[in-house]
């Protein structure tokens, strides 16, 4: 019976640490990646700023081979300094940054067959930010 409780225990530890890790989902956002970037284009990494209640989306449209990358906050509000960034290996780094109340971006690069990194912050009063390394390459 204790080795049953323990693995329950541990199962809903599991799941409860995965929901925290989850991005949102896209209706419970000022704007939705998909809404910023168009059609075609499908989240393929994300992350949760520190602190923040926003969140830094990498998308990709497989039928055209660009990026796209946006800066989202969960509930609009006053404008904000923020930031979306998107550098294709080989290229120089492309940036929206500015004072936005939902959303940073988007910024678009073709990356098919190269590597990417890409980047997001936002400050209000502390600045919070993210940067990837180099990845999703192909």
């Amino acid at each position: 019976m204790r080795n049953k409780l323990v693995s329950a225990l541990g199962a809903l530890a599991m799941a409860g640490a995965a929901t925290v890790l989850t991005a949102p989902q896209a209706s419970a956002l000022a704007a939705s990646p998909a809404q910023v970037c168009g059609p075609g284009y499908k989240v393929v990494d994300s992350e949760k700023l520190i602190n923040r209640d926003v969140w830094v989306y990498l998308t990709y449209n497989s039928s055209n081979g660009y990026n796209c990358v946006v800066t989202v906050r969960d509930v609009a509000g006053a404008p904000v300094h923020m930031s979306a960034g998107l550098t294709v290996a080989g290229s120089p780094q492309k940036n929206d940054t500015g004072y936005y109340g939902s959303y940073a971006g988007p910024v678009y690069a073709h990356a098919a067959g190269k590597c990417v990194k890409w980047n997001g912050w936002f400050s209000d009063n502390d600045q919070s930010s993210y940067e990837s390394p180099w990845g999703h390459c192909g």
